[in-house]
């Protein structure tokens, strides 16, 4: 479907000219290649009846941009704020919601929403930058924002939204954060990673398929080597090939909980530690050619690597100073 434009001046003119000889709109419309309710519409809106001037062709075209700069993108009209998007996307990295809602906890001047820097990344001016470069997706195009409405358990049974898990205290061990990564040439080679949120420690498998049966083999595996009392929440993405997580509920009793669509940032330590184990084997790997004791080795050395926030303790050393840590008792 073609998509619409405004009027050009030249075209308000052969209004305005065709219009005196006594033209209709819709013989008007066959010449510009236009609606001819369309040209109706503009002849009555900027048409200045009370000043006893009619339809002028340059007094049309300034109000028709004056109502326009009316609603343009509130990001537009402050260089200061675009400046402030472009720094904090391109070289912060930080999101769109990220840049709203710390404008708003700052008590900035200008305030604007989630949605008004989306609007300013996809407008002509965002373009031009290549702002949407620096979105998570990198989309060049937005996606429709109202699409069609899937369901509301996204076809996951049982499941239980991330707004409805219990808040996570930073010294409880056990909620861990569940999800797979993909590397070249395949899309069902795959490794399982499993983190917990307080220590950090990573336990992967590699997996052959994407198959719901295996991922639940394989999380009850790695799960059941921690006590009960230590296995307080899980977190997954909306992947169907973790269908059967109230299979592991009923098995295990621990809490399954789910992602919103879209939303990888409410799993933020299993997202972190993807981008440190491609450190080890680089998504561009061959996946065919991965063994599962490269995937082990890479495990332990990012286990063994110090992290900023522990106070550059390992990950390893956070898991054997929790008081139920015992020597060898995660060995596979």
């Amino acid at each position: 479907m073609k998509q619409y434009t405004h009027l050009k001046l030249d075209e308000r003119e052969k209004l305005f000219i065709m219009r005196k000889q006594g033209s209709t709109f819709r013989d008007i419309g066959k010449l510009l290649k236009r609606s001819g309710s369309s040209l109706s519409r503009e002849y009555k809106r900027n048409n200045l009846v009370q000043k006893n001037l009619g339809y002028l062709p340059d007094t049309a075209d300034k109000l028709a941009k004056e109502r326009k700069a009316k609603h343009d993108c509130k990001v537009v009209k402050y260089p200061e704020l675009q400046t402030l998007i472009l720094k904090r996307m391109s070289v912060d990295r930080w999101s769109p919601e990220i840049i709203a809602g710390t404008l708003k906890a700052e008590h900035a001047k200008i305030r604007v929403s989630t949605e008004t820097i989306y609007q300013y990344i996809y407008s002509v001016a965002g373009q031009n930058l290549k702002l949407y470069q620096y979105l998570m997706r990198a989309r060049p195009k937005r996606n429709q924002l109202y699409g069609r409405r899937t369901k509301s358990n996204h076809g996951i049974p049982d499941r239980v939204s991330i707004s409805q898990r219990p808040e996570i205290q930073k010294e409880e061990f056990g909620h861990f954060e569940v999800d797979l990564t993909f590397f070249k040439g395949s899309s069902s080679i795959n490794l399982l990673t499993m983190v917990d949120r307080k220590t950090g420690f990573l336990m992967a498998d590699l997996n052959e398929k994407k198959l719901s049966g295996p991922i639940a083999l394989i999380l009850l595996r790695n799960l059941t080597k921690f006590h009960k009392s230590k296995r307080r929440t899980i977190t997954f993405d909306n992947g169907k090939e973790f269908v059967l997580h109230n299979k592991i509920k009923a098995i295990i009793g621990t809490p399954t909980y789910f992602c919103h669509p879209g939303s990888p940032w409410e799993k933020p330590y299993v997202e972190y530690t993807h981008a440190l184990l491609h450190r080890f084997i680089p998504k561009k790997t061959d996946a065919k050619t991965i063994t599962k004791e490269q995937v082990q080795n890479a495990v332990t050395q990012l286990n063994n690597l110090p992290r900023k926030r522990f106070g550059f303790k390992t990950p390893a050393q956070m898991l054997a100073n929790e008081k139920f840590y015992q020597r060898d008792a995660l060995r596979a």
